[in-house]
């Protein structure tokens, strides 16, 4: 009798396990908590008085940024870059050692003319295919005109969970903020 008690009772423990964490992801994560997350893990942070100004639009710089932050190479992002990335990256700038490291790492392209406007807006299939690349996917693993591929990724992968951004559309720090948050949840390649 005590070994069957015991059995329907562990049964019981294994399903509340199982279970839980399906109602967890149903569940609506506010702004807020994913801000917090976000922030948390060292992703996005805000400014100095923590304002993550979400209505703005989000740079190609930025979104590197967040991409090498989200990465496991954020650890090795120097103080300066070694070199100029791009001609249009100077060494000097805030976002050389990030965009060095990114293009290193392959996460990141320039333009057929050999730029990187770091100060554009990005729009939402640029920063997919990057967030992409951080679960393992290049840009080989895509057939078809570049960027289809990767924005039906996108969605069966849920990472269009809160993104408002259509696929050419500048992205928001908003839209950023909700495309990193789930891309922790998201299986990798």
């Amino acid at each position: 009798m005590k070994k069957r008690i015991f059995s329907a009772l562990l049964a019981a423990a294994l399903v509340l396990g199982l279970a839980a964490p399906a109602f967890a992801a149903q569940a609506q994560v506010t702004v807020d908590e994913a801000a917090q997350v976000l922030s948390a893990l060292d992703i996005m942070t805000g400014d100095e008085n923590g304002d993550l100004h979400l209505d703005r639009p989000v740079t190609r710089a930025e979104f590197t940024k967040l991409t090498v932050a989200a990465s496991a190479y954020a650890g090795s992002v120097g103080p300066a870059a070694s070199i100029s990335p791009y001609p249009d990256v100077p060494r000097t700038s805030w976002a050389a050692p990030y965009i060095q490291v990114a293009q290193e790492k392959g996460m990141v392209r320039g333009y057929l003319d050999g730029t990187f406007r770091p100060d554009s807006q990005i729009q939402l299939v640029e920063g997919v295919s990057m967030v992409l690349s951080l679960l393992g996917y290049t840009n080989e693993d895509f057939s078809g005109a570049w960027g289809s591929g990767q924005m039906a990724m996108y969605q069966s992968l849920n990472l269009d969970r809160g993104v408002t951004a259509g696929k050419n559309d500048p992205m928001t720090r908003q839209d950023a903020l909700w495309l990193f948050y789930n891309l922790l949840t998201a299986p990798t390649k």
